[in-house]
């Protein structure tokens, strides 16, 4: 209590004032700050997509809405890598990806070391799913179907989305052996004349 008996009360009840207005401020941008830092919106409207060095990226749209039409990529089996992710996701929700035969509609395993699916990591606060990879392409040889579950961020609802087809090719055989090249003097190498 002895600085407010102070011989200058005029600059300690400035002081206190002061104190009392910065609390007061900074209470005030924390209550208008916590609902937007809260708030589950995201930039961009959901997409889940498998990305590859030097190609598009394989996803039909936005929200399963397959505005970019139904793409096709041709890979060689064993050969190629691919990554997995995904952008406008709710944050905290991740994104299932899934494959099935074309032919069949039976569900395969594409990403080595799992069965049949690949849930990803949770999206952040951003909305993003980071990209998972790079895995190796095994399937064997055929058209598959990649399909992704997801919540999208501005409308939490469930959204299942076809990417795309994966057309897998056989690898190529491997080059033929080579003979040594052809010696008239035999095995020796003997010069002959």
């Amino acid at each position: 209590m002895r600085i407010l008996k102070s011989s200058r009360p005029k600059r300690v009840l400035l002081a206190l004032a002061m104190f009392a207005a910065s609390l007061s401020v900074v209470t005030v941008a924390g209550l208008v700050a916590a609902p937007m830092a809260s708030a589950a919106s995201c930039n961009t409207l959901g997409h889940a997509y498998v990305t590859a060095p030097g190609r598009p990226a394989l996803t039909s749209g936005f929200e399963g809405d397959q505005r970019n039409g139904l793409p096709t990529w041709t890979y060689t089996q064993g050969w190629e890598s691919f990554r997995l992710g995904g952008n406008g996701i709710s944050p905290g929700s991740f994104i299932d990806f899934f494959a099935f035969d074309a032919n069949t509609g039976q569900q395969v395993g594409f990403v080595p070391g799992r069965p049949a699916q690949y849930p990803t990591r949770a999206a952040r606060s951003n909305c993003v799913v980071n990209e998972e990879g790079p895995y190796t392409l095994t399937l064997p040889p055929g058209t598959y179907k990649i399909v992704a579950n997801y919540f999208p961020g501005n409308n939490f609802r469930l959204v299942t989305d076809t990417l795309g087809f994966l057309n897998v090719q056989a690898p190529p055989p491997p080059p033929p052996i080579d003979d040594p090249p052809w010696n008239p003097c035999g095995p020796e190498m003997i010069l002959c004349f």
